[in-house]
């Protein structure tokens, strides 16, 4: 899965116009989280995916402030990653995760002012790609999916025969 939801043409015009990038990253999560909380997973991905790239747009732009861009960024990631799962996408889950954590560990280097901020920031995402890991583990680990896996190449050498 992509985790590009913007095209270029409005990345580029979000980058150009901060106010409008804030009422965008509104907009995409106000309207992804609702979806979400409705149990409407598959609509709310585009929104949210909006939603969390726009706020790294915040970020570097500085269209607020360090403190509250973090903020947005973190939201972003974790109810991304959160509908990602509810889809079943858990790898994608982790990667949006992990690009997030990528993210604001390049802003520790870059803006030692703001590092309590980050640091906080940096703590709920690394507590979910544990819970995620942890997750990915005990799935894989299951009997159910270990049979569900056996079964799965039984049948791909039957068909192969």
């Amino acid at each position: 899965m992509k985790m590009r939801f913007l095209c270029d043409t409005h990345r580029a015009e979000l980058h150009d116009k901060p106010a409008l990038a804030i009422n965008c990253w509104q907009n995409g999560f106000d309207t992804g989280q609702f979806l979400h909380e409705q149990q409407q997973w598959r609509e709310a991905l585009p929104h949210l995916g909006c939603a969390f790239e726009t706020a790294e747009i915040l970020i570097s732009t500085h269209a607020i402030s360090k403190h509250h861009a973090y903020e947005v960024f973190t939201c972003s990631a974790l109810l991304l990653a959160d509908n990602l799962m509810r889809l079943g996408l858990i790898t994608d889950s982790q990667a949006a995760c992990r690009l997030s954590i990528n993210r604001l560990e390049r802003e520790l280097n870059q803006s030692p002012i703001a590092q309590h901020s980050v640091v906080q920031q940096l703590d709920l995402l690394y507590q979910r790609a544990r819970d995620m890991d942890q997750l990915n583990a005990d799935i894989n680990e299951s009997p159910h999916v270990q049979q569900y896996q056996e079964a799965t190449t039984e049948l791909r050498l039957v068909r192969a025969r």
